[in-house]
């Protein structure tokens, strides 16, 4: 069976869609005179972990070994006895790559998302196999439109990832709790073990998206939102001075979203019963959105808590907004909530910042991904197909100028090319047992446990 498209990212006009496909990117476009799509760039990672983890472990025992020795050398020096030398000690072995054991979980090399930048020069991905980020250039007269830049590892595993306005840095956040700005067009790569890469800020908990805006100066400023409730707004590149902190979340922060038509507004949703809208200059959460009753129809078994967390009647769920979307003008924000079919589209007033629930839009699988293009009205969901190979991978969702609705030809188009244009593809082809977790939005809640 082909694998689920576990996400995907749009160009503005909707012409060029990148789809995360395991460790594999794959790019379409969009032929409107024939109304069709065509494959025009792809990019696998084949990066062996086995070498990136062996080189781990040995600047580990040369750090171990200089540690022994300085500690020897002092005893040596108190007790003033001369140090006997110990062959086998200084005797260096092969690194031994951890095997993991019976019960442990599988480690997956697999991309975690993508970003363009914001003139669409470059593609960002963060790379699972060596905790990277991968830059490429967009070239579209190539028969490979993606050109490989720069491949920048990190410290710890990246998660989240954003550009500068004027696309020179591209700032990535991990699951550390750090921030770092990469140099977005500079092929050097920086050493990110020996202090070559310093973060520009950090929480004390897992980051999960980040974003920047502008205020009227046009002064850029970087929004960080974490495990544990909070919504950073810092200067950057000043990023030692926070300018406020938007409180009024409950649970986690999965996704944050800046419109281009309101320049105060930023939307936020994760773990809560409610989406949040915000007027970051001020730091007023203006609105909070119920959506208890407006998913409860569309939850199921997948939403029940655990059993350690459930009452007599086994009947507490828990559910959290995966992704938050909007577009260039239409005053519209979509978002859904994970391991669910429903996609919903609310209403702003951009004067206010209120929301409205105007469209549900009932998918016939869980929603795997969102995406917009921006300047094209469209919505593009990927689809969870695994239990269904004969179902739909992506859903298209246009503006008529009066509603959403989907975009039925479309979405046959992309099913039929994809699968005719992977179907030999070794990598997108896989068994159930394979597939990678489509749903982690989820696993951050923090209980008691934790």
């Amino acid at each position: 069976m082909l694998h689920p498209i576990q996400s995907t990212v749009m160009s503005r006009d909707g012409s060029v869609v990148f789809c995360i496909i395991k460790n594999m990117i794959q790019v379409f476009q969009w032929d409107s005179t024939k109304s069709e799509f065509l494959a025009i760039g792809q990019w696998h990672d084949d990066q062996d972990k086995t070498s990136t983890i062996q080189k781990t472990v040995l600047e580990e025992q040369k750090r171990q070994r200089a540690e022994n020795e300085a500690k020897r050398r002092k005893l040596d020096k108190e007790e003033a006895v001369p140090a006997e030398t110990d062959k086998s000690s200084s005797k260096l072995k092969d690194a031994k790559v951890p095997i993991p054991g019976t019960g442990a979980p599988p480690v997956y090399n697999h991309i975690r998302n993508l970003a363009l930048s914001r003139n669409e020069n470059l593609l960002f991905a963060c790379a699972d196999s060596d905790k990277a980020l991968v830059i490429f250039e967009l070239d579209y007269k190539k028969e490979n439109c993606l050109v490989l830049k720069k491949r920048q590892p990190l410290p710890k595993r990246p998660n989240a990832l954003t550009s500068t306005t004027d696309d020179k840095h591209v700032l990535v956040a991990d699951k550390f709790g750090d921030v770092y700005a990469v140099d977005a067009h500079s092929s050097e790569v920086v050493n990110a073990t020996n202090g070559g890469l310093e973060p520009i800020l950090g929480h004390v908990s897992l980051l999960t998206a980040v974003a920047i805006i502008s205020d009227a100066d046009g002064k850029q400023l970087l929004v960080t939102a974490d495990r544990d409730e909070h919504i950073r707004i810092t200067h950057y590149p000043q990023t030692y001075i926070v300018d406020k902190w938007l409180f009024g979340s409950k649970q986690f922060i999965s996704t944050l979203c800046v419109p281009e038509w309101g320049t105060n507004l930023l939307f936020s949703a994760g773990g809560d019963t409610f989406v949040s809208a915000w007027n970051w200059q001020t730091g007023e959460l203006i609105d909070k959105l119920d959506i208890g009753e407006l998913v409860e129809p569309y939850l199921g078994e997948a939403q029940l808590a655990p059993s350690k967390f459930q009452d007599e009647s086994n009947s507490v769920v828990e559910y959290a907004v995966s992704k938050l979307v909007t577009f260039s003008t239409l005053t519209f924000v979509a978002f859904f909530v994970e391991q669910t079919k429903a996609l919903f589209i609310c209403k702003v007033d951009p004067l206010v910042g209120n929301l409205t629930l105007v469209q549900t839009i009932e998918m016939s699988l869980n929603i795997v991904s969102l995406s917009s293009a921006l300047s094209a009205d469209t919505l593009m969901v990927t689809l969870d197909h695994s239990e269904a190979e004969d179902g739909q991978l992506v859903s298209y969702v246009t503006w008529d100028g009066s509603e959403f609705s989907v975009d039925g030809k479309r979405n046959i188009s992309f099913h039929n090319y994809i699968i005719d244009n992977l179907v030999d593809n070794p990598i997108a082809n896989t068994e159930a047992d394979d597939i990678y977790p489509l749903y982690n939005v989820g696993s951050l809640r923090k209980r008691a446990e934790n």
